[in-house]
């Protein structure tokens, strides 16, 4: 059921904008915006909590939470045609029904499922109200097309989208057996090595990896197929480019300990790189502060996904960057002929294709789409004429939503130790990083991978007639990972976590390819100092000439937090339909070209800021309800401090009612009429300021 909002408005005398919001359980939820438009958001328990959260981050971001659950959905062709086809047709390819998106809700715990229902409940409360009060709510992208319901399984397709954006690697077999094909065996050892010890480690010195040998099938397959996987994937990176979808391009971190720390207390900055940033594009990325009485957490948000996936509470804070480490294994499977009909081999029999067909609708028509998998999973390609398919088995196959699990949990973790509890259950490949109260500072290399017991090459495809199939996943406890380092410090930019920890089929961390050493540049920089302050870690992208997508940096000292952060260009993408931006648009642009941070007002009070965060102009807006009985809501806005009247006159032209008389700041402001006393009829608002004067109908009806 679509939930009507009830918003009560009131603008403190330091310009600090505040919405009071009723939950769909009736309590209230209050968003406070500071001077860069962030939304502090409290509420009396978690499903009011991550209401408040949809709600304010569609006020923000509406059109982009609706581009992000159209990519996940593989939707997008109803809004770019057929340009966004093979797009839509490759993640329903790869993707998951909505029967299996509902399984993986239903395993929800009560608490992640309870978030993401609020979560949803706020967006379409937004709808619903940008609908009823477009004037005030309705982005420009709105202004010819409708907002279809959000719903949890939307919420659920995109949460899988961007962790397989972020932290599935692999499948990439194909290519390395195109090379090996076209180069022979010394070329591929040589230039393609399981493991190669030059490159730098996040963990240093942590041993070699144990020998192994690796055999491989020998099945071959036609160059076209790999050429045409690869084209299929640059395709799919350019087209998250040119339509503002997220995509990744690195993410680096810096932790300090209390040992190498000026101060004594832990230091921690993340940079996560989810885009570049640009003056005319929203970031990927948003910035929240959420209190209940159960949670307390600030820091980075993704639109159209509830939670703080990257940063602080009052125990611990913690960043992440992609693990980059292989979690996908393409098989080759055989065809009895073809006929996808005649079904493939494995283990002594023929079985049937699992097949699907979906409808993909597009602005005119549709186009009906069928696809394929075998036991392993997905089918990616295939090349009937040598009764070849090639399909994708993944380590965290149907698991994905078990990432949101572990980000709920350590939003309300108070140590390090509990974080590392909430860790172990992670299924996708990241590098995690965590400092506490306490001046612990660690690093974790998670995720959930193969352990190769099964002895094929890593960077070629697995045989699919049952022959050659996993074993068994490395234990978290194996996993590379360590707490306090005697170096008093860790650094990454995506390397590799260990010198023991092999290449997969992607083969990253090879000497030459700049994820190998690029992390040196970080590493180069924080040696040059005998202690490091905070002032000094905020200087690291600064110090490597490049940016974080959103950039934090925070100092533990034991009780309380030191914190800055960035999210440029700005808070905002809300373009209203008459073309007037929110004034939180660009406004962090500034500090990004400067290489500066700001302030991120944790567990402060807004009120105190002082600066003005609301439009500096002269206008009276379309009073709300309208007709009404017996209230209505008129919303103004004045350009300076100034002497401003706001008057009700009769339709004869008579002065019937002074709302406003005198001094009042600048800024957009509300204020409730009551017409209890009066007639029903037409009456007229009036707003002047100097020489300034504009007029609004109302209808009152009784």
């Amino acid at each position: 059921m679509r939930y009507l909002i009830t918003i009560l408005f009131s603008i403190s005398v330091l310009f600090a904008e505040t919405k009071h919001l009723i939950a769909p359980d009736g309590t209230t939820v209050t968003i406070i915006r500071d001077e860069y438009g962030v939304p502090h958001i409290s509420a009396e328990n978690e499903a009011a909590l991550f209401f408040g959260q949809g709600f304010a981050e569609a006020n923000d971001r509406l059109y982009q939470i609706d581009l992000n659950r159209r990519a996940g959905t593989g939707r997008l062709s109803e809004w770019f045609g057929s340009l966004a086809l093979d797009f839509d047709k490759d993640i329903r390819r790869n993707g998951y029904t909505k029967a299996e998106l509902n399984t993986m809700i239903d395993r929800l715990s009560d608490e992640v499922r309870t978030a993401f229902e609020g979560y949803v409940a706020g967006v379409n409360a937004y709808a619903d109200t940008m609908n009823l009060s477009p004037d005030m709510y309705k982005p420009t992208q709105y202004d010819d097309m409708d907002f279809d319901t959000f719903t949890i399984q939307d919420l659920a397709a995109f949460g899988v989208y961007m962790l397989w954006d972020f932290g599935k690697f692999g499948g990439h077999e194909l290519s390395r057996l195109n090379e090996l094909q076209n180069n022979g065996w010394d070329w591929f050892n040589e230039n393609r090595p399981v493991n190669d010890p030059s490159c730098s480690t996040t963990i240093p010195s942590s041993g070699q990896t144990a020998s192994q040998t690796w055999h491989y099938s020998g099945m071959t397959i036609p160059e076209e197929v790999a050429l045409e996987y690869e084209a299929r994937q640059e395709y799919m990176l350019q087209f998250k480019k040119d339509h503002g979808l997220i995509y990744k391009f690195g993410s680096f971190a810096t932790l300090v300990s209390s040992g190498f720390s000026t101060t004594g207390n832990s230091l921690l900055l993340g940079c996560p790189q989810m885009g570049a940033p640009e003056y005319d594009n929203p970031t990927v990325t948003m910035e929240v502060e959420l209190e209940c009485p159960t949670i307390h957490i600030g820091g980075m948000s993704v639109p159209g996904m509830p939670f703080v996936i990257l940063g602080h509470n009052e125990n611990v804070g913690w960043t992440w960057t992609s693990g980059v480490s292989d979690n996908v294994d393409t098989y080759i499977d055989s065809t009895q002929s073809m006929d996808y009909n005649d079904g493939y081999w494995h283990n002594g029999a023929w079985l049937d294709f699992e097949v699907i067909i979906d409808t993909i609708n597009m602005i005119v028509g549709e186009e009906i789409f069928t696809h394929y998998r075998t036991i392993h999973g997905p089918v990616v390609s295939s090349y009937l004429p040598w009764n070849q398919v090639y399909s994708h088995k993944m380590t965290f196959w149907m698991d994905e939503l078990l990432m949101s699990e572990y980000v709920y949990d350590v939003n309300k973790a108070t140590s390090i130790y509990e974080y590392e509890n909430a860790l172990s259950t992670a299924s996708m490949s990241f590098n995690c990083f965590v400092v506490d109260q306490n001046q612990n500072i660690g690093f974790w290399h998670s995720g959930r991978f193969q352990d190769r017991s099964d002895g094929v090459h890593p960077y070629l495809p697995h045989k699919g007639d049952g022959s050659e199939e996993w074993g068994g996943f490395i234990d978290f406890e194996d996993l590379p990972q360590s707490l306090n380092p005697d170096l008093g410090y860790f650094t990454n930019w995506n390397n590799k976590p260990a010198t023991g920890w092999n290449n997969g089929d992607l083969g990253p961390w090879i000497s030459g390819a700049w994820i190998c050493d690029g992390v040196d540049a970080i590493t180069n920089f924080v040696t040059t100092f005998s202690t490091m302050t905070l002032d000094d870690v905020k200087d690291v992208p600064n110090a490597i000439s490049s940016h974080g997508t959103y950039q934090a940096a925070y100092e533990f000292n034991g009780s309380d937090i030191i914190d800055y952060n960035i999210n440029p260009p700005g808070q905002s993408d809300l373009i209203h339909i008459d073309g007037t931006p929110s004034n939180h648009k660009n406004d962090q642009w500034p500090l990004h070209q400067a290489w500066d941070f700001k302030e991120m007002l944790f567990g402060e009070e807004i009120a105190g800021t002082g600066t003005e965060i609301l439009p500096n102009e002269f206008k009276l807006f379309s009073p709300y309800p309208n007709p009404f009985n017996p209230t209505t809501t008129i919303r103004f806005s004045v350009e300076t401090t100034h002497a401003v009247s706001l008057l009700i006159y009769d339709i004869s032209g008579r002065l019937v009612d002074d709302l406003i008389s005198g001094k009042r700041l600048a800024g957009e402001q509300e204020i409730i009429w009551n017409a209890e006393g009066f007639a029903s009829g037409v009456y007229f608002v009036k707003l002047e300021s100097g020489e300034k004067h504009q007029t609004q109908k109302l209808l009152l009806l009784k």
